[in-house]
């Protein structure tokens, strides 16, 4: 062949690849997997990671992104947060304003919960299966009665199957029909709980737990068992298939630090006082609880790898948290703070995943962001509406030119809406743990 002729061949090549179309976005080639870890802090984590005891948590990080991910201010409540962290919108747009509706001010048992049906726009996981995304959702705060989605939903009332199951009332804890009965040798009972099991939380093991009353021990089974309940059932059906885009929030972390952040922290306690008995009980207490907290990290961070165990090679992790966490505050500088007075503005961001820089640290982020992240991640167009950004720095030049993002003026409302709360059987049980951790009267 003339040199001419492969000249005029090169030419023409170059042409017609000028001319075509170039390739759609895609996204992300494997599933996206979001780990919700209500409460988890960074200065809890970050001693533990030194010391080399969350090694799953820490290969996350060395693979991919991190750093803080402001939350709402003013401080809000955790089923607040997590759905503006589902949907990317404000709480006015996205309608749940927080555990439970007081309907009399002035009393303690006129609350109602916030119900699945009160959320007035659609979360990732919708829009993502109205594209076609296969989706599981794992324990997500008032994903109570779930709703139907392009895969399956298991509420947040997991660990509380067997209420449901007594009651009779007909809704279930998840969707579609028939899951319930798959799941149920998953949940674990709070009351089944071994005193192995609950020994490792304390420094004596077994012996320690004496120290426990009824209060402290009921929250410690309460928070154990619905974490072991949510992650044991997440891997059941994890391990069946790894849907396109896959939650699983759990508020274990969050419920121990409310409950035990005095006996870890010496400053949030008051001094031993002989004529107040409760100070020393607290210091006795505090001997055998004070690495509660660190070691329920350490549990987590177990619970996580087994999770990741699970999920193919190309799968993106994203793992967060509502809030962090102060506590009640320094002793005797004010009344201690309860709530979410306990909350730290800064909760945790980890993005881990063949398209995403490594080692990079994450700036500037908040939970407006992470919806938006994770549509432009998966090749969906991002809403105007939602006030967030997409994080295209924590991606590669190289997956960032091959998937610009796209946008749409927004994705409506929900087709559920409905302002009325829906009663489920374990309405009292969960005002109960509500009141024990300081969140209402």
């Amino acid at each position: 062949m003339k040199l001419r002729t492969i000249i005029a061949l090169g030419l023409l090549a170059a042409i017609l690849g000028a001319c075509a179309e170039p390739s759609p976005p895609t996204g992300v080639d494997g599933p996206v997997v979001v780990i919700g870890i209500d409460g988890a802090e960074w200065s809890i984590i970050e001693p533990l990671l030194d010391a080399g005891d969350l090694p799953n948590i820490a290969g996350l990080i060395e693979r991919g992104a991190a750093g803080r991910l402001g939350s709402l201010d003013p401080r809000r409540k955790s089923p607040v947060i997590w759905t503006t962290i589902a949907t990317g919108l404000d709480p006015d747009d996205h309608g749940v304003g927080g555990f439970v509706i007081n309907g009399n001010p002035h009393g303690r048992d006129s609350y109602s919960h916030y119900s699945s049906n009160m959320w007035k726009a659609p979360a990732f996981w919708d829009i993502l299966g109205d594209r076609g995304k296969t989706v599981g959702v794992i324990g997500w705060l008032v994903t109570w009665p779930p709703w139907p989605v392009n895969g399956y939903m298991v509420s947040q009332h997991v660990q509380y199957h067997d209420r449901f199951l007594q009651s009779g009332q007909g809704r279930g804890i998840s969707w579609p029909d028939g899951l319930d009965d798959a799941i149920a040798p998953y949940v674990t009972d709070e009351l089944a709980l071994t005193p192995s099991q609950l020994g490792r939380f304390a420094r004596g093991g077994v012996d320690g737990l004496s120290v426990l009353t009824e209060h402290y021990e009921s929250g410690l089974r309460r928070a154990l068992a619905g974490d072991a309940s949510t992650y044991a059932v997440a891997r059941f059906l994890l391990s069946d298939d790894v849907p396109d885009v896959a939650c699983v929030y759990t508020r274990g972390v969050d419920e121990v630090c409310h409950r035990f952040w005095i006996h870890a922290y010496e400053d949030t306690r008051p001094p031993i006082d002989p004529a107040k008995p409760g100070t020393a009980m607290l210091a006795d207490q505090a001997a055998e609880l004070s690495g509660l907290i660190d070691e329920y990290y350490r549990y987590t961070d177990e619970e996580v790898g087994k999770l990741l165990e699970l999920l193919p090679p190309n799968a993106t992790v994203v793992v967060c948290s509502d809030h962090g966490f102060r506590g009640p505050g320094t002793w005797g500088e004010h009344a201690p703070w309860y709530g979410e007075d306990q909350h730290a503005l800064n909760g945790i961001l980890i993005v881990s995943g063949p398209g995403v820089k490594r080692g990079f640290t994450i700036e500037d982020a908040s939970v407006f962001d992470v919806a938006p992240t994770i549509l432009a991640m998966t090749a969906a167009p991002v809403a105007d509406d939602m006030p967030g950004k997409v994080l295209s720095e924590i991606f590669t030049e190289e997956f960032v030119t091959a998937n610009p993002v796209a946008t749409i003026e927004s994705y409506g409302r929900t087709e559920r809406t409905d302002e009325a709360p829906i009663e489920s059987p374990v309405d009292d049980e969960v005002l109960e743990r509500l009141r024990s951790l300081g969140y209402i009267e």
